[in-house]
């Protein structure tokens, strides 16, 4: 990986063996980390990273620094929202890269996600009709108390749309258990794994067959669009709400 500097103009620009400068017009807002290193925050590196992702990555990043993790928790998005407000008052008149994508992404961003995969899923689910499944949806055993934390769900029709990226064995066993409460509790639970996101054609397989578990559930066939674009998503003017929810 190359190291990178973030500078504010040309003025403060060096040239340092094995250092790339990157220009950036916004302020730039820093934070101490282990009372050693100075960085920058994380809604200030959100903005700066912007104009080197595509839309569904400053997504996913956004996603990444707001884990339901406590350890892993960075910010909320009240604290980008926050940003990007000062980013505006303070920046007027001047073009901040960065900025527009991440006023566009707030639309799709959620707090509390587990991982990356999770949040591609999400989004891949939303392009192609079938709306977004709500992020680590909770569920209480009715007898036992104990409470599961769903990757994805659609609540309203007990669906579950677990991510399966691990494969220790300890884990596979606690996942066996997991499933069999929820099997108990009447959930019906779609397993996705990476292979259902490595090409367009998997992707838009596994969107039918979310669209079939929902019909099974509804009672009606359920059809998935054409996907539209990430960039399409965070267009306000567009319907968010999917047209399975008319059969509800």
């Amino acid at each position: 990986m190359r190291p990178e500097r973030v500078v504010a103009g040309q003025n403060a620009h060096h040239t340092l063996a094995g250092i790339h400068d990157v220009q950036w017009s916004g302020p730039i807002q820093t934070q101490v980390v282990a009372d050693a290193v100075c960085c920058t925050a994380p809604e200030c590196t959100w903005v700066m990273m912007a104009p080197m992702l595509s839309m569904l990555e400053v997504v996913v990043l956004g996603d990444s620094m707001m884990r339901r993790d406590a350890a892993l928790k960075r910010t909320s998005a009240m604290g980008f929202e926050q940003y990007l407000d000062q980013l505006r008052e303070r920046c007027k008149g001047i073009k901040v890269k960065g900025f527009r994508a991440c006023c566009k992404a707030l639309k799709l961003i959620r707090e509390d996600t587990d991982s990356s995969m999770e949040s591609r899923v999400r989004v891949t689910l939303d392009q192609y009709g079938l709306g977004v499944p709500d992020v680590n949806h909770p569920v209480v055993h009715p007898i036992t108390g104990r409470m599961l934390h769903l990757d994805m769900a659609y609540p309203e029709l007990k669906i579950a749309i677990e991510y399966d990226g691990r494969f220790h064995a300890d884990q596979w066993e606690a996942d066996v258990e997991r499933r069999r409460i929820l099997d108990e509790l009447g959930w019906d639970v779609i397993q996705v794994t990476a292979v259902d996101m490595r090409t367009e054609g998997d992707r838009h397989a596994l969107a039918m067959r979310v669209a079939q578990h929902i019909g099974i559930r509804l009672g009606h066939k359920i059809r998935v669009r054409a996907p539209l674009t990430v960039e399409q998503l965070t267009d306000g003017r567009r319907a968010s709400e999917a047209a399975w929810k008319r059969w509800l």
